[in-house]
C-alpha cells in the first residue's frame, strides 16, 4: 500500500497546486492548523508530509520560524524546493525525503510538529504518534488537520459505506465548484481510495484523541473547520 500511495502522489505532483491547492476549504484547514499551533518567532517546526509546501509557507507567513519539511514524494519535494529557491527561503526551510513511519529525528528537538491530510495514509498510526511525542520539546505541540471520517470496518459493511459517502458527496461538490473538472477527477479518484482503504486509512478525531492520550500527550483540543465541520484540527500538548 505504501508504494501505491507514493506512485499516486508522484502522478499528482505536477497538478497538486492547481487542483487541491485551489480549493478554499483546503486553505482554510491549513490556516486553522497554523493559527491553532500558537507558533511564534524562533520556533522549530516539523511539517510531516510537506508536499509542495502549502502548510510550511503559511507557517512562515505567521511567524519568523524555521521549518523542516519531510515528504516521501521526490516529485512533490522538487516543486517545493523550486518555491524555496524562488522565494529565497533557503535559510528558513530544509526539505528532506522521508515519511512519518520511519521518523529518525532527535528527541526533544521541535516546538511544533504539524501534519495536514497526511497521517491518514499511515495504517499503524500509534507508533508514529509516539515518535511525534518523543521528538517534541516539553510544552511542544502536535497539530493535526484532517478528515473526521471513520473508514475502519469491513469493506462489505453497507453502514460503513454510507458513513463514508455522507462525507464524500460534500467534498466532491466543493471540488467541482471551486476547482473545476480536473480537481473533481482527482477527488473522485481519492474518494474511491477511501472507500476501498487503498492507501487511505482515515479515523475519527475521537480515535485520534485516544491515540494521543496513549502516547502521553497531556492536553488535547479539537476544533472543527467553520462551515466544513467534517474537517477538524487537533492540538496535543506534550
Amino acid at each position: 500500500m505504501k508504494n501505491i500511495t507514493k506512485e499516486w502522489f508522484k502522478d499528482w505532483s505536477n497538478e497538486y497546486d492547481r487542483t487541491l491547492g485551489k480549493v478554499k476549504r483546503h486553505h482554510k484547514l491549513l490556516e486553522l492548523a497554523v493559527n491553532s499551533s500558537s507558533v511564534k518567532n524562533g520556533d522549530k517546526v516539523l511539517d510531516i508530509g510537506c508536499g509542495t509546501g502549502l502548510l510550511s509557507l503559511k507557517f512562515l507567513k505567521k511567524a519568523d520560524c524555521s521549518i523542516t519539511g519531510i515528504d516521501n514524494s521526490k516529485d512533490m519535494l522538487s516543486i517545493f524546493k523550486d518555491k524555496i529557491k524562488k522565494l529565497s527561503l533557503e535559510d528558513k526551510i530544509i526539505c528532506e525525503l522521508g515519511d512519518a513511519i520511519s521518523l529518525n529525528l532527535k528527541k526533544n528537538s521541535f516546538d511544533i510538529v504539524a501534519s495536514t491530510v497526511t497521517l491518514h495514509h499511515v495504517k499503524d498510526k500509534y507508533p508514529t504518534i509516539k515518535k511525534i511525542h518523543d521528538i517534541l520539546k516539553h510544552e511542544g505541540r502536535f497539530v493535526l488537520g484532517d478528515i473526521n471520517m471513520d473508514t475502519t470496518g469491513k469493506l462489505t459493511d453497507t453502514k460503513r459505506l454510507l458513513r463514508i459517502l455522507d462525507y464524500l458527496k460534500k467534498e466532491l461538490v466543493l471540488a467541482l465548484n471551486e476547482g473545476g473538472i480536473d480537481t473533481f477527477k482527482r477527488m473522485y479518484d481519492n474518494g474511491k481510495k477511501h472507500i476501498l482503504n487503498d492507501g487511505e486509512y482515515c479515523i475519527s478525531f475521537e480515535q485520534w484523541k485516544q491515540l494521543c492520550k496513549k502516547a502521553g500527550f497531556r492536553k488535547i483540543t479539537v476544533k472543527p473547520l467553520p462551515d466544513f465541520k467534517w474537517f477538524k484540527v487537533l492540538v496535543a500538548v506534550k
